[in-house]
């Protein structure tokens, strides 16, 4: 009776409630999307070094000026772009902040927000902040693909806002230029805002690039761009993230993140430039690291009794279980994995909510962990 009305569509994560079960019956953690694996001894030696050097204390709100500035360096480098780090770029609290940071600051009550399903469950809840009422758009399986006179049907609508996820989470799909170039012809077309999470923007396979849709003609303007530390470094914990965005969109943004969390750690914002300056060579390593985990993941799930598509990007795979639990809901399904076979999965209904039919048969395995502990999933799923 207490609870707010814009809570009442909306529940606890459903991520964390798997970890916490996987914790209770001491399961391998395959729900959740952190790594088993230590971050760059370069990247921890910095932080260290940060806290030991003094810097303890509150950054400025929107960011250190250090990492501000080497955020701004490296999107140039990287992707071409111009970036003035004063205006354009706001260090939050991981990348979920940035995003629900950007929808209270630019979405009205009332006004309607795309959203590419299946999605993170936060860019849900976020709308629902905002007061916002979701569309939603769904990517179809098993490949995944967005259908075209969907999306241009939502747009029509006239939506302030759009939101997805390239490398996408939890598909594991890779958007194409040409579906970006959709995309943004249908933002300038219906003056729309793409809000963009793009967190793992360095895990991707088989030669695939990544493309900001804010690189693409007339975007910059209507574009923010999140992004952050925490998959392409291991570094979850950290909680250091940014939003990019122009100087109009920023100050929506910083208001919002003022008074939400004023500033994110200012030791762990100092030691994250080290991790931008890192050589060209870690993102090999990292990139071949993950093509072996992935391979490892696709045999185990093969050998299991699953089916699925090889993930392009980031470091998930929702799999169909239809040939060995048929009855079972998902979640259901993934509870018992979890409390019988010991390895802790999500269930895919957590990440379609427009098309709920979308997601049967479905659970996604997190694979961010080292061979011996996807072996040991291996042998518990097959025995």
């Amino acid at each position: 009776m207490y609870s707010a009305q814009r809570l009442s569509t909306l529940t606890e994560s459903v991520i964390r409630d798997m970890t916490r079960l996987a914790i209770k019956h001491g399961a391998i953690n395959l729900s959740q999307g952190f790594p088993d694996f230590d971050p760059p001894s370069a990247l921890l030696n910095a932080a260290v070094h940060s806290i030991q050097g003094g810097h303890n204390q509150y950054a400025i709100t929107w960011g250190s000026a250090r990492l501000r500035a080497q955020i701004a360096e490296t999107y140039a480098r990287w992707y071409g772009m111009n970036i003035n780090p004063d205006t354009d770029v706001t260090v939050t609290c991981g990348v979920t902040e940035a995003i629900i940071a950007a929808l209270l600051g630019t979405v009205n009550p009332g006004e309607k927000v795309i959203i590419i399903d299946p999605s993170h469950e936060n860019y849900v809840a976020g709308v629902r902040f905002a007061g916002a009422e979701p569309i939603f758009v769904s990517m179809k399986p098993p490949l995944f693909t967005l259908d075209e006179a969907e999306l241009r049907a939502a747009f029509a609508q006239k939506p302030k806002a759009i939101i997805f996820n390239t490398p996408h989470n939890p598909s594991g799909r890779v958007f194409s230029r040409q579906t970006l170039q959709l995309i943004a012809g249908l933002c300038q077309q219906h003056d729309t805002i793409a809000i963009t999470d793009e967190i793992y923007e360095k895990i991707l396979y088989d030669g695939r690039q990544h493309i900001p849709i804010a690189t693409l003609p007339g975007m910059a303007e209507r574009t923010i761009t999140t992004s952050g530390l925490t998959k392409t470094y291991a570094v979850t914990g950290w909680r250091v993230a940014w939003a990019i965005a122009s100087a109009e969109l920023s100050k929506s943004l910083r208001t919002v993140h003022d008074f939400l969390t004023i500033c994110a750690p200012t030791p762990l914002q100092e030691a994250a430039v080290t991790a931008l300056t890192l050589p060209d060579d870690y993102y090999a390593e990292m990139t071949q690291a993950y093509h072996v985990r992935r391979d490892k993941m696709m045999a185990v799930l093969e050998e299991a009794g699953f089916q699925a598509a090889p993930p392009e990007g980031a470091y998930y795979v929702l799999a169909d279980y239809s040939a060995l639990q048929p009855e079972m809901s998902e979640m259901a399904f993934a509870e018992w994995l979890t409390t019988t076979k010991r390895v802790a999965v999500v269930p895919g209904s957590s990440f379609y909510r427009g098309d709920p039919s979308l997601s049967r048969g479905l659970v996604r395995f997190a694979f961010p962990k080292q061979l011996d502990t996807l072996e040991e999933a291996r042998r518990r799923l097959v025995g």
